[in-house]
């Protein structure tokens, strides 16, 4: 059943707790609440000072249910545009109602309205649940690729190499 009452705005840096709050949702249904590492502070620093990235919010009946994060990227073979989708998430009680959808839907209009080309994002292989939304919607299943990342103390020690 689709629910037209979501209302969907970018973040401000006033809303940095409750977009934290939304992290620690998405984390908690991730099975990761322990690698929610970071704080207030450097979301905001990162998000609002930096501006490496877009959050935009989903507010039911007043209050933040649902967030995404996307930044841009660069795709080399194609020299173009697009974006990576970090996060989306929709608190598990108002999955179903068309929520996730919409939040997607409006992601793309944002991507397609600022110039890029594309959108790219990962899911954890167990969540079934997800994927079989992103099917849904229309997403297809990118394969060839293994993901790899460096944290901090890895990338001293390969800067170290210099």
């Amino acid at each position: 059943m689709k629910d037209e009452k979501l209302i969907i705005r970018k973040a401000t840096k006033d809303d940095v707790s409750i977009i934290f709050k939304l992290i620690h949702g998405l984390a908690k249904y991730e099975k990761r609440p322990q690698d929610v590492t970071g704080n207030e502070k450097q979301l905001s620093h990162w998000l609002f000072e930096r501006n490496i990235a877009t959050v935009l919010l989903g507010e039911y009946k007043g209050e933040a249910v649902a967030y995404a994060i996307y930044y841009p990227v660069f795709a080399s073979f194609a020299t173009t545009g697009k974006v990576h989708l970090e996060d989306l998430f929709v608190q598990k009680e108002l999955r179903g109602k068309g929520f996730g959808k919409k939040m997607m839907a409006y992601v793309a209009n944002e991507v397609l309205t600022t110039g890029y080309t594309g959108m790219e994002w990962s899911c954890l292989d167990w969540n079934e649940p997800s994927i079989e939304f992103y099917k849904h919607i229309g997403a297809e299943l990118e394969t060839g690729r293994v993901y790899f990342d460096f944290d901090r103390s890895q990338l001293e020690t390969i800067s170290k190499e210099l």
